[in-house]
């Protein structure tokens, strides 16, 4: 006989199921009234509620109580776009909120290499959040070499496309963009930016931007709140699967029709 489960899964199943049948900022029963319902311990509505918390279903503030969270917001990594222009599309509105911009600042190391810049010199740097309905879905830490963070004119930034101001600024279009996706745990500067636990989970985007050139021109770290967000993926799927030992002919005798996924990607417009 299996063993049996947590009695905070129990309730906690139950309402997820509820949830999903109630509006956006319903509130939900206090604690107390839970606990009698279920005939359980305030310790065991906490656990419930806790991790319906981390999933995303509601939001606990005190004060306020416990109320449904609006949906999640998809942010879609491909077609590859800005995150102005992907929720432009979806009709979804936002607010760009600057924390800090500092023209000559230092940086992790990571930052140099991807702007090929010698290590110990400085960037600019420039710290902000976005929010969807007045609630916080990611923070960005955008690095830019030393002649790009003396013409950038950050407010800016709050009311225009970011690529677009990069763009004015170099007189260049952004050609490509290489990144890479992974599950952190977040930093004492990005918990307190996204409002959420210290070294709770995060997805983390690191990229660089790329000129026509080549020239990296700008990289920094996408950190996106995943009790907040969900992410898309849209593509065309053609290539046939070659048979297991056979070598397509294209790639006889060369690895050119080989590419690495979140590598040298060709910036959308």
């Amino acid at each position: 006989m299996p063993p049996r489960l947590p009695r905070y899964l129990d309730v906690a199943t139950v309402l997820t199921d509820e949830i999903g049948l109630l509006a956006p900022n319903s509130l939900l029963p206090t604690e107390q009234q839970l606990a009698k319902r279920f005939g359980v311990s305030r310790i065991t509505i906490r656990g419930a509620l806790d991790l319906l918390e981390k999933s995303g279903l509601v939001s606990r503030l005190r004060g306020r109580g416990t109320t449904v969270s609006p949906p999640k917001i998809v942010r879609h990594f491909a077609p590859l776009r800005s995150f102005e222009q992907d929720l432009a599309i979806q009709g979804i509105d936002f607010e760009t909120r600057i924390l800090a911009f500092d023209p000559s600042s230092s940086a992790p190391d990571f930052v140099f290499d991807r702007l090929r810049l010698s290590l110990g010199g400085t960037v600019g740097h420039l710290s902000l959040t976005r929010l969807v309905d007045d609630r916080i879905v990611c923070h960005d830490d955008r690095y830019y070499p030393p002649e790009v963070a003396r013409a950038l004119k950050p407010e800016r930034v709050v009311d225009h496309d970011a690529s677009r101001v990069l763009e004015d600024v170099i007189g260049s279009r952004i050609a490509q963009v290489h990144w890479e996706s992974e599950i952190v745990s977040a930093s004492g500067e990005v918990s307190e930016a996204l409002g959420i636990a210290p070294r709770a989970l995060v997805l983390a985007n690191t990229y660089t931007w790329h000129s026509k050139g080549g020239k990296p021109v700008e990289a920094g770290v996408i950190s996106y709140r995943v009790d907040r967000c969900k992410f898309g993926f849209e593509a065309s799927f053609h290539q046939a699967i070659p048979r297991v030992g056979v070598i397509p002919e294209h790639r006889r005798g060369s690895d050119s029709g080989m590419t690495k996924v979140g590598r040298g990607q060709a910036w959308a417009r």
